[in-house]
């Protein structure tokens, strides 16, 4: 398995077959968690989150750019795989997290990712559009707006085999046995064509990408599916400089998150529309004529 990095940034490139396994369950962001995700207007102040019923809801404007704010609370390498509209940021297909290269977070670290991936080095920008003009609607996939998720993979820990511990005798015992036997030894032929040069000592790198599986080169039809009820859509923004390089990971597993956040997000027309009350209710009490004071004291 291959991984990009960049900066402290870094995202993978999965090369192994992979088998579909069932998707973990998806929940909003929770305190305690060992990551965390969430979105960042472009000046870094977090946008106003609301809950209700379990789920966790964004209050976003039209032409705002935002930025996804990703954590890793834990002390192994994690591997997260992040969706806007149901889009992979990476690749821009239809997201799925056992198949789509993520973003490596070091211990404790933080990543922000400012827009849909272009190359090595670029990006296009997040920024709230109207459903139509959003890049998965535009994509075939209108019926997935309004949604963000990431689901992240832990590391797989190497575990190096214990070392074996003999008898002093034993120790001697086959040392004198491998000495005898490396003397014993005749020198190896040597081959009259040289040897072919590994890719490090030719220098050439070794390809980035693996062909994905023909099953998964398919696209959603935009009359297949309703589309979504959101009032906000992600557009395919302005281009931005954000550099990025592989690196190694590999997966605890291949196909089981161990954690899935998903925020939604919408204007504050669609929110209010759901029943989320965007400023809190204030209770006022009736004044009372007779508050059962006898006579009238002097003011302070």
């Amino acid at each position: 398995m291959k991984r990009i990095w960049a900066v402290v940034l870094v995202f993978s490139v999965f090369t192994a077959s992979l088998s579909y396994g069932c998707p973990a369950q998806a929940h909003p962001p929770r305190a305690g968690a060992p990551y965390s995700i969430e979105i960042e207007d472009e000046y870094g102040a977090p946008l106003r989150k609301f809950e209700q019923d379990g789920e966790l809801f964004i209050l976003g404007s039209y032409g705002r750019r935002y930025v996804i704010v990703l954590r890793n609370h834990s002390a192994r390498r994690v591997e997260a795989v992040v969706s806007v509209d149901g889009r992979d940021v990476v690749s821009g297909r239809v997201g799925d997290f056992t198949r789509e290269r993520g973003y490596v977070l070091a211990p404790y670290a933080t990543v922000r990712i400012d827009g849909f991936r272009k190359s090595f080095d670029e990006v296009a920008t997040f920024r709230f559009s109207s459903p139509d003009a959003s890049y998965s609607a535009r994509m075939g996939t209108p019926e997935n707006v309004g949604v963000i998720g990431a689901a992240f993979f832990p590391e797989r820990v190497r575990r190096e085999p214990a070392p074996l511990v003999l008898p002093e005798p034993e120790m001697m015992r086959r040392r004198d046995e491998a000495s005898e036997a490396r003397g014993a030894a005749a020198p190896p032929a040597k081959s009259s064509a040289p040897a072919e040069p590994t890719a490090a000592e030719s220098g050439r790198a070794a390809p980035r990408d693996a062909p994905l599986s023909s099953a998964y080169d398919y696209e959603s039809s935009p009359s297949a599916a309703a589309p979504s009820v959101n009032n906000l859509g992600t557009q395919y923004g302005e281009t931005r400089a954000s550099q990025v390089e592989e690196v190694r990971f590999v997966r605890a597993s291949s196909d089981k998150p161990a954690y899935v956040a998903v925020l939604r997000y919408d204007n504050a027309s669609g929110l209010a529309a759901r029943g989320i009350e965007l400023e809190p209710r204030v209770s006022y009490r009736e004044p009372n004529p007779f508050p059962r004071n006898r006579f009238a004291p002097p003011p302070p």
